[in-house]
Parts: C-alpha cells; structure tokens; sequence
C-alpha cells in the first residue's frame, strides 16, 4: 500500500512535442480575444521513476470557429521515492496523493504558458496568453479520460 509520506521529486527535462500556428482565412478577425481548450494526460515510466506530464492547448478565434494555434508539451518529473506509491507488484499500479498531481499539473501549465509567450512573440498569437488558473480548477474527471 502506498505511504503518505512526502514526494520527492525534480524536474527531469521540458519538451515541446508539438506547434501550430495557422492565420484563419477571415477578415476582420479579432486578435486580442482567444478561447483555450486545455489537456492534460499522465504517463508513467516506472523503470525509469518518471512521470510525464503532457499538455495540449488549442487556441480558438474569439467565435470559436477557427482553431488559430496549437501547443503540445511534455513536462518530465522523476520521482526519487517512487516506489512507496505503487499499489502492488505490477510496476504499473501506482497511486501518487492528489496533492502531488495537482502540484506538477500546476507546474506543467505554467511552463507551458511560458513557452507560449516565448514561441507566439511577434505573430499574431502575441496576445494569446494562457490565463492563470489553479489546477484543481480542472475536473478529474477530464483529467482521467485523457490519462
């Protein structure tokens, strides 16, 4: 059974798997105003002790009718004691404490946030900035059927 001791972790590496900017077509379209549809999905290397983080964010044009950008990144956190969260002898059972996923969910959001900001600078995706939000904010619920 896993132990409710403290995580130990560090981030392993930062990567981006994935970017899209595509101009839509129409005229008159507003470029200070941009809807996002997040993603987040889990992954585990338990050989290796790593647990991945992966975003994807769509950016939608201020009627949502055009998909304007894309990024995908994967945030890599190795866990020194990962052992004390497996949940039996199968290395791919393994229970980490909700405040520990919600911490690096938090931390993959924000770099990728950042590497929004530093890959859209000068285009017209200037202004699509990731609002600041918790990650509790975000419904297990879709964070499992991504999972």
């Amino acid at each position: 059974m896993a132990q409710q001791n403290k995580v130990t972790y560090k981030i392993s590496a930062i990567e981006t798997l994935d970017l899209e900017m595509k101009h839509p077509k129409q005229q008159n379209i507003d470029f200070n105003t941009f809807h996002f549809d997040l993603k987040l999905q889990h992954r585990i290397n338990a050989e290796k002790k790593l647990v991945f983080v992966i975003t994807n964010i769509s950016i939608m044009d201020k009627d949502k009718s055009s998909r304007v950008g894309y990024l995908e990144t994967s945030c890599i956190f190795e866990v020194e004691n990962f052992n004390d969260y497996l949940t039996s002898d199968e290395e791919s059972n393994v229970k980490f404490p909700d405040s520990f996923i919600n911490e690096i969910n938090s931390m993959a959001i924000s770099t990728t946030r950042g590497i929004m900001f530093s890959e859209f600078k000068g285009t017209f995706l200037h202004k699509a900035v990731l609002p600041v939000f918790q990650s509790e904010q975000l419904s297990k619920d879709q964070q499992e059927k991504q999972g």
